[in-house]
């Protein structure tokens, strides 16, 4: 028997059957909109892949459980008033240097035992999140070690957003159009329209969580390295810059795709060239040129003439 798993927002349902539900309306409803296919089942990931997942997102809840730590000895330092020299850390996360200076002894025996709690708890914390790291990228380079190492040629993509896109996405082929694409990243404007009234809320909320916040990061590095990205960025800007932001995410990410479904890294110039290759095909069609007209048609050695 073929399955599929249904989102069970997408299953159509009419206000009769929301007030009177139940089991046995709820399994002929599904049966009904199954028999005329209605139902699209999502795409599932394999236990591998599966599994893999899993470790890319333990480094995120590692992340916040690191930043956690850091604030508490932060703000156990902030109560009893104890300043770190300005040579040591300047940042808002502490440094070796400023756990090794903070190896100090309070007034009481109880205040430096909770310190070094403190200080034991952000080092341990860290050293989880170096170790799920350094694996998760060895199992990265064993299984798309040609992929991630293109993606990494990309502006803004970094090693982790990298492993993300790889880990999340798995196959970047199975999206038909790149409006699903960006649909899945949450990359396209969520519309309330009836009529002549036009309404967008931003941003869809149905998204992939964990890919969206590191390619709209990403994009921030992106237009600080790439000139055609800081371009596209800048035609934007003048409305907003948040939504400016976005539309560099949506390029980056479609960019990162064809790096991965092509298998070349990524050229600075493929982005000019494609636009010139669009300028001339307007040109073309302009003068009423088509393909016919500039190859050789299929089973003649005769070439047509161009126009003019």
């Amino acid at each position: 028997m073929k399955n599929i798993i249904v989102h069970a927002a997408d299953i159509p349902t009419t206000d009769k059957q929301k007030k009177n539900k139940t089991d046995l309306h709820d399994s002929r409803a599904l049966a009904d909109h199954l028999e005329r296919g209605n139902l699209k089942g999502i795409y599932v990931l394999n236990q591998d892949q599966q599994e893999l997942r899993s470790l890319f997102r333990m480094t995120e809840s590692k992340v916040i459980d690191v930043t956690r730590a850091n604030n508490r000895l932060k703000s156990f330092l902030m109560y009893y008033s104890i300043k770190l020299p300005e040579t040591i850390s300047k940042n808002e996360f502490l440094s070796g240097k400023a756990l090794a200076w903070l190896n100090i002894e309070l007034g009481s025996s109880p205040g430096t035992f909770t310190l070094q709690q403190y200080i034991e708890e952000l080092k341990y914390q860290r050293k989880q999140l170096f170790q799920i790291t350094k694996s998760l990228r060895l199992q990265i380079q064993s299984l798309h070690k040609e992929t991630y190492t293109n993606l990494l040629t990309v502006p803004g993509i970094g090693a982790i957003t990298a492993m993300g896109l790889l880990v999340e996405i798995a196959d970047f082929s199975r999206f038909e159009a790149p409006d699903k694409y960006a649909s899945f990243l949450g990359l396209c404007p969520w519309e309330d329209s009836s009529g002549p009234v036009i309404k967008t809320k931003g941003v869809q909320p149905r998204c992939n969580g964990h890919l969206r916040p590191l390619l709209v990061e990403a994009s921030w590095k992106a237009i600080a390295k790439s000139r055609s990205l800081f371009a596209y960025y800048s035609k934007h800007a003048n409305k907003s810059g948040k939504k400016a932001i976005i539309k560099v995410a949506r390029k980056l990410a479609m960019i990162a795709k064809g790096v991965a479904t092509s298998g070349q890294p990524y050229k600075e110039d493929y982005l000019k060239n494609k636009q010139n290759e669009k300028g001339l095909k307007a040109e073309r069609f302009s003068l009423g040129m088509t393909e016919q007209h500039i190859n050789k048609q299929p089973g003649s050695g005769l070439r047509i003439e161009m126009p003019g």
